[in-house]
C-alpha cells in the first residue's frame, strides 16, 4: 500500500501544476485590469530531482535495512561462537573431569591391589610360620619320645641292677651266715661279734635298700611329670592345629561385607558339641558396625559343624573347646 501512495501523490502534484500553467495561459487573453491578480507565487518543481531524492530514500532505506541484518547477522554469528565456545568448554570440563574419576578409581584400585597383595604376602607368612611352629613341635615330640625311651631304658637297667645286687647281697648274706654258723661252732665269741656284724650290715644294707627304693620313686615321679607335661604340651598342640582348623573353615563361611574397614574387630563366643556341631554363636564386643557384627554370628552358624573336634579327648575337649571366643577383622580371624 505504501509503495503505491507515493507515486499516487507524485502524480497528483503534477497535474495540479499542469492545471496552474494552463491556467495562466488561458487568463492571459483577459483584460489585464480586470484578470491581474494582486500577487503570484510561481515555484519550478523537477520531477527528476523528486525521482532521484525518492531513489536516494530508497537507497538509504535499503542499505539500512542491510546494516540492520548485517548487524542482526553478526551478533547472532557472535552468539553462535559464544555457545559453541560454552559447549567445547563444557565438553573439555567433562572429559577433565572424566579423565579425574578415571584416574581416581585407577588410583583406588591400585590400593586396593597392593593391599591385597599385602593381606595374600602376610598369609603366606603366618602360614610359613605355622608350618615351622609345627615342625619344631613334631621335633620336641620326637625329642620327648626319645627321653622317655630313654628314660624308660634307664629304669628297666635300674631295676635290672637293683635285682642284680639284691641277688648278690642274698648270695653273699648266705655265705656269710654260713661262714658266721661255722666260725660260731669253733668260737662262741667270734660268733657273737660276727653276728653282731651281720646285724649292722644288714640294718646299713636295709638302709641302703629303702634309700635306693626312693630314689627309684622319685624317678619314677619325675618320668610321670615329664609323661604329663609332654602330654599337656601335646594335648596344647593339638588345641592349636584345630584352632587353625576352624579359623580356615570360619574364613570360608564368612562373607566380609563391603562396609568392612582394617582396625574393626567383632568378638563372637563359640560353643560346640563334642561332636563338633555349633551349639549357639553370641556376639560378645560389637565392632561398631551392625552388617560387620551380624556377618561374623553368620559366619559361625553357616559353618555349622568342625568334624575333628569329635577327634579331640574328652578332657581337652572341655578345657579348649567347649567354650571359645574367636576375634573377627578384616585382615584375618584370631583366637
Amino acid at each position: 500500500m505504501r509503495s503505491y501512495l507515493v507515486p499516487a501523490l507524485l502524480a497528483l502534484l503534477v497535474h495540479v501544476l499542469v492545471l496552474l500553467l494552463l491556467a495562466g495561459h488561458w487568463f492571459d487573453h483577459a483584460d489585464p485590469r480586470e484578470l491581474r491578480p494582486r500577487h503570484i507565487t510561481a515555484q519550478m518543481v523537477d520531477l527528476g530531482a523528486i525521482s532521484q531524492a525518492q531513489e536516494k530514500q530508497k537507497d538509504d532505506q535499503r542499505k539500512a535495512d542491510d546494516a540492520r541484518r548485517r548487524e542482526q547477522e553478526r551478533l547472532e554469528a557472535e552468539q553462535r561462537r559464544a555457545q559453541e565456545q560454552r559447549l567445547t568448554e563444557e565438553k573439555r570440563q567433562q572429559e577433565q573431569q572424566r579423565q579425574q574419576e578415571q584416574k581416581r578409581q585407577q588410583d583406588v584400585a591400585a590400593r586396593e591391589a597392593a593391599e591385597k597383595k599385602a593381606a595374600q604376602e602376610k598369609a603366606a607368612r603366618e602360614a610359613a610360620e605355622r608350618k615351622r611352629q609345627q615342625e619344631v613341635a613334631r621335633q620336641e615330640e620326637a625329642k620327648r619320645q626319645e627321653q622317655a625311651r630313654i628314660a624308660a631304658e634307664k629304669k628297666k637297667q635300674a631295676e635290672l641292677e637293683a635285682k642284680r645286687k639284691a641277688e648278690a647281697e642274698a648270695k653273699r648274706v648266705a655265705e656269710a651266715k654260713r661262714k658266721a654258723e661255722e666260725e660260731a661252732r669253733r668260737v662262741a665269741e667270734a660268733k657273737k661279734r660276727e653276728e653282731q656284724k651281720r646285724l649292722e650290715e644288714q640294718k646299713r644294707q636295709q638302709a641302703e635298700a629303702e634309700r635306693k627304693r626312693r630314689e627309684a620313686e622319685e624317678l619314677a615321679r619325675a618320668i610321670a611329670a615329664e609323661e604329663r607335661v609332654a602330654a599337656e604340651r601335646a594335648a596344647q598342640q593339638q588345641v592349636a592345629q584345630i584352632g587353625d582348623y576352624i579359623n580356615v573353615l570360619l574364613q570360608r563361611s564368612w562373607n566380609i561385607p563391603t562396609t568392612a574397614r582394617n582396625g574393626m574387630v567383632a568378638v563372637v563366643e563359640v560353643r560346640l558339641f563334642p561332636s563338633g556341631e555349633v551349639d549357639s554363636a553370641s556376639l560378645v564386643k560389637s565392632s561398631g558396625d551392625p552388617g560387620f557384627d551380624d556377618s561374623a554370628v553368620k559366619a559361625v552358624l553357616r559353618a555349622d559343624r568342625f568334624p575333628r573336634v569329635a577327634e579331640v579327648d574328652p578332657l581337652t575337649f572341655e578345657r579348649s573347646l567347649r567354650r571359645f571366643r574367636v576375634n573377627f577383622r578384616p585382615e584375618g580371624l584370631r583366637w
